[in-house]
């Protein structure tokens, strides 16, 4: 009987799992074991609190803003609408460390608002650190993104509803009971656990607005633990418990909420029936007066960097962006690789082994990657390496890794369904043809993964290159990106600095994100 290999799909799963039980067992050992979870009982109760609470704060804000905002833009038609929809996707792409400058230069002490009281005699009364800027950085990142998931989804529902809602003479009640809450209910639950995870794991936002040890959450704990105090064992904890809490939230938000089909049609929009409701205009203008205040002094304020781009014009800089595209361009090109060995391993098992079950572990392994910690798995990791290279060479091998397996859940969602149509479509016959390997990717796989490949490494690349947090662990004069820069900017209050390197990176992000959904829309 000949000895068949296991399949690379196969090979890459258990390569990520002994990837990240290394390093946690690697954390552990290196420890001696020390730290317990009694030991750090105390400490880990007011982590948690600070963590699901500011969590909680901010995915219900950002809940109330993104869905009034869809509404609102769902039922009007007004000059200037499509600019608005574009600041929204722009605001959604934008890196954590850009949204911190932005809160600082509108809410700092020498910020917009500081400085219009000032004029008017109300005095700097104002502090950013703490709850307020938290919660204004999350909800600025992320009430966008809640407005155009819910504005996506208001949008297919069938005309036909709406024309028969016409015809019986609904009321704005009515109308919302029967037409957008449903659609808005099979959204809402899935959109309010990723806004809850992304701001319980937050680091960036609490490690600079949030004023003071007291405040941090597990991640922000996990890089003072290993940056700071150089507590492996406490890191190594805090980081299991972070993955058993986000796993258990992904789990449950899977089993207790299902989408329903939702109805489809090829005709033309009708208008709203409620559009011509004078309490709604009234509501809608002051939603959308509102939305425009709070997210347009933070979006503009990136701008203000134009003025100062000559300024940051030198070798650090050039330095630093190299080094973030060479980092962003390893790590999706990892992400496309990892996702198309999984997708591959997934479509066998299901399709020609008939193994759902099995397809179904290697389509869930890429989003427990969500879950990990990637400080501790960092820390882990170069601990294993550390007697063979420098810091900053391990930095340079470990944040393209990292930053690849962090993108790997995004990336695989643009590859794997359509590895799986190919399959669908063309899998029998190349079979009875004995179409196998790389000649089967790239006569059956290659056209129908063609375009999705592409978006899914433009937009791993607009993530990795934005991301301010395996960096914060090796940065320094060696290792430099652009959000590191940023950051060195921030911390010694060069603002103008930091705008012109805010707007480069913001610029770059958005112009990856942008190839990203050109890309995905041209392959449907």
């Amino acid at each position: 009987m000949r000895y068949k290999p296991p399949h690379p799909g196969t090979l890459v799963a258990l390569a990520i799992v002994a990837l990240v039980a290394g390093g946690f067992l690697a954390l552990i050992l290196f420890d001696g074991g020390k730290a317990t979870l009694f030991s750090i009982g105390p400490y880990l109760t007011r982590i948690l609190a600070f963590s699901v609470i500011q969590a909680g704060l901010s995915t219900i804000l950002s809940l109330i803003l993104g869905v009034g905002l869809a509404l609102a833009l769902a039922r009007r038609r007004f000059p200037g609408r499509d600019i608005v929809l574009a600041a929204l996707s722009t605001t959604m792409v934008m890196p954590t460390i850009v949204a911190v400058f932005a809160v600082f230069a509108v809410y700092g002490r020498n910020g917009w608002l500081n400085t219009s009281l000032n004029l008017i005699g109300w005095g700097h009364g104002f502090s950013i650190f703490g709850y307020p800027g938290i919660l204004i950085a999350h909800v600025f990142l992320n009430a966008p993104f809640v407005a155009r998931i819910a504005l996506d989804a208001l949008n297919v529902v069938p005309t036909e509803q709406w024309r028969l809602a016409t015809v019986l003479g609904f009321s704005p009640g009515q109308i919302f009971r029967h037409l957008d809450w449903p659609v808005l209910r099979a959204e809402l639950p899935g959109v309010a656990g990723l806004v809850f995870l992304l701001c319980f794991k937050s680091f960036a936002i609490v490690l600079a607005l949030g004023g003071g040890p007291g405040r941090a959450t597990l991640e922000v704990a996990i890089f003072e633990a290993l940056k700071i105090d150089l507590d492996f064992g406490r890191a190594a904890w805090l980081a299991l418990i972070q993955v058993a809490i986000c796993l258990a939230i992904t789990a449950i938000l899977n089993l207790a909420f299902t989408r329903p089909p939702t109805g489809q049609t090829l005709r033309a929009q009708v208008p709203r029936p409620d559009v011509s409701n004078r309490s709604l205009k009234i509501i809608d203008a002051a939603i959308l007066t509102i939305g425009t205040l709070f997210i347009a002094p933070l979006a503009l304020s990136v701008l203000s960097g134009l003025k100062n781009m000559e300024s940051v014009v030198d070798a650090d800089l050039f330095q630093a962006a190299s080094t973030s595209l060479v980092i962003a361009a390893a790590a999706a090109i990892l992400a496309c690789l990892l996702a198309l060995a999984l997708g591959s391993a997934s479509r066998r098992a299901r399709l020609p082994l008939r193994s759902p079950r099995v397809a179904a572990l290697y389509d869930f392994l890429p989003n427990t990657l969500l879950a990990v910690p990637p400080f501790a798995l960092t820390a882990g990791l170069f601990l294993m390496v550390r007697r063979l290279v420098e810091p900053a060479t391990a930095g340079l091998f470990l944040l393209p890794l990292i930053n690849g397996l962090a993108a790997l859940p995004f990336a695989y969602r643009y590859i794997a369904p359509r590895l799986m149509t190919a399959e669908e479509r063309y899998g029998r016959l190349a079979a009875s043809l004995g179409v196998t390997g790389m000649a089967k990717l790239k006569i059956v796989d290659w056209p129908l993964i063609k375009r999705p490949l592409g978006a899914g490494f433009a937009l791993a690349m607009a993530l990795s290159f934005g991301d301010f947090g395996v960096i914060a662990l090796f940065g320094g004069p060696d290792l430099r990106t652009l959000p590191y820069l940023l950051y060195e900017r921030l911390g010694s209050y060069r603002l103008d600095e930091a705008s012109a390197i805010g707007l480069f990176i913001v610029l770059v992000a958005f112009l990856l994100a942008h190839v990203s959904g050109r890309l995905s829309h041209a392959g449907d």
